[in-house]
């Protein structure tokens, strides 16, 4: 399951609803056709973590030195293109179309190219292989990102009311966790057509190349139909959204200068260690899930449907950790769902080929893997508001910017390492049956080392200094500060800090009834 967020870190978003602002109502229709957008990142970015480095381990037949060198680089850049695709959009013109909705519409065709030629073997050298998905890697991941910048600041400028935007971003978040199981299904299912999944047919030791030449054909075709609805998705933002391009101004504040901020404020500190190792545990188990169910414990057959339930559990639970935040607070909510992580991550040390169990395990890491996906994103704007308590100023673009960098970062490390880790563990290009020190490896990756580093992280989060009443008694004094009348995001302050406060998974029941959602939320239980 992938769930990153992207900050736009360059855009100055102002509102005010007073008297001459017409107010701008958002039919279900209009909320519909934005939230479809936040299809496209998620659905792309999950298929490419789960099955990406399968993909070119097993099917492109790349070393794992090789492999790890193009999925470290290519997240690597992909966190840089961030603040450079947020530069540009800053700077672009206004068109009759808008400001952002160019980018959303004219950077869907290369990216869908560039997923689609994701999954293609060239027929040439392992270094020409390595040279070939590294550029197709950046490739993607800048054209993803030119979508999903804009897209994310399209967020504020659909209205100038906030309950609408609210009701909006509801409906986006169901869609992307839908999202991320078209993915698992689409992808998933094909690749398990034809992929052999640790045995040879006839009995060889290696994959037969007419077998090797299907399996590509359908990672193709399951890529050409996630391209297909990524398309259908940026046309439907295009033509069913309208932007009110008046709701952007510039930045006039200094990047640099926000940076000395940003990291001398230690709960920021604390909370981005904490997502980074938490991150980084989560993402090794994602990306070598599939390897070690094939060559550990023998059930790789099975991969697809385990990791649906592993979904489903993580979507079933949300109301559950609902109650758990709005009862104990954000901290311990979040410290609850790493812990019940550690006994759980043991089972890989020990359980073999038994697929009762296997659904078990799964379905109790999704209990807490929901938690730890989505509670540092509602943290954050409470580490915003301590700071701006403190300082009297806003730098919210510069927080999430490196909030998003880091995230990006660990999935580059943990899939680097992991090809590594493969590399020395003796992983044999093109074999069927992998050598017994490689199904320790993958046990060793998918158990304890995200163990150590979820146990890091809550090393971080105990130093964690902002506590459910400092939390609330920052909201009164803020509240005593700001305007009754309208709202007003401040010089730098990031879409998701603003929406995060009030958005309501409710209030897409609410919507459809009488328009009013509720503000309550599961992000931000102490609303107050």
């Amino acid at each position: 399951m992938s769930y990153e967020r992207t900050s736009i870190t360059s855009v100055e978003i102002r509102e005010s609803s007073g008297p001459h602002t017409p107010s701008q109502k958002l039919r279900v229709y209009n909320k519909v056709c934005f939230a479809v957008g936040g299809i496209p990142y998620s659905m792309t970015v999950t298929g490419v973590n789960f099955f990406f480095s399968v993909f070119i381990l097993e099917v492109a037949q790349i070393p794992p030195y090789y492999v790890s060198i193009i999925v470290f680089g290519g997240k690597a850049w992909d966190a840089v293109t961030d603040p450079i695709c947020g530069y540009f959009v800053h700077r672009s013109p206004t068109t009759r179309f808008g400001k952002l909705q160019p980018w959303i519409l004219l950077s869907a065709p290369p990216a869908c190219a560039a997923f689609f030629f994701l999954w293609f073997v060239p027929d040439i050298s392992d270094e020409g292989k390595l040279a070939y998905y590294f550029v197709m890697y950046c490739l993607f991941n800048t054209c993803v990102t030119c979508l999903h910048v804009p897209y994310t600041s399209l967020t504020m400028c659909i209205s100038n009311e906030q309950k609408e935007r609210d009701s909006a971003t509801a409906y986006r978040m169901l869609l992307e966790i839908f999202a991320v199981v078209i993915a698992v299904v689409i992808q998933g299912q094909l690749i398990n057509v034809h992929r052999p999944a640790g045995d040879c047919d006839e009995g060889g030791t290696t994959v037969a190349p007419d077998n090797l030449l299907l399996q590509m054909e359908f990672y193709m075709i399951g890529a050409g139909i996630l391209g297909g609805i990524y398309m259908i998705c940026a046309v439907t933002v295009f033509f069913g959204v309208e932007e009110h391009p008046d709701a952007i101004h510039e930045d006039p504040d200094p990047f640099i200068q926000g940076l000395k901020y940003v990291f001398t404020h230690g709960p920021y500190v604390k909370l981005t260690m904490t997502l980074l190792f938490i991150s980084l545990a989560i993402q090794t188990i994602q990306g070598n899930l599939t390897l070690f169910l094939t060559h550990s414990v023998d059930l790789g057959d099975h991969f697809a449907n385990l990791i649906l339930a592993l979904l489903a559990a993580a979507i079933v639970s949300l109301p559950m950790w609902q109650f758990v935040l709005l009862r104990y607070g954000k901290k311990t909510a979040f410290a609850a769902g790493m812990i019940i992580l550690v006994p759980i991550w043991f089972g890989p040390l020990f359980f073999g080929t038994n697929l009762a169990l296997a659904y078990v395990l799964f379905i109790l890491s999704g209990l807490g893997i929901a938690v730890a996906y989505l509670l540092p994103w509602s943290m954050l704007p409470d580490v915003l508001d301590d700071f701006m308590l403190k300082t009297g100023v806003r730098k919210d673009a510069v927080f999430y910017s490196f909030f998003v960098f880091f995230n990006k970062l660990a999935v580059g490390v943990s899939m680097g390492l992991s090809q590594i880790m493969l590399g020395i563990g003796g992983y044999v290009t093109g074999a069927c049956e992998q050598p017994e020190s490689v199904g320790l490896t993958l046990r060793l990756l998918v158990s304890p080392v995200p163990i150590v580093c979820i146990l890091i992280a809550l090393m971080f989060l105990w130093r964690y200094p902002i506590t459910e009443e400092r939390r609330k008694a920052t909201k009164r004094k803020l509240s005593a500060k700001e305007p009754q009348n309208g709202y007003v995001i401040h010089p730098g302050k990031d879409l998701h800090s603003s929406i995060a406060s009030t958005m309501s998974y409710q209030s897409i029941t609410t919507d459809l009834t009488n328009n009013e959602p509720r503000t309550r939320s599961w992000q931000s239980s102490g609303t107050e």
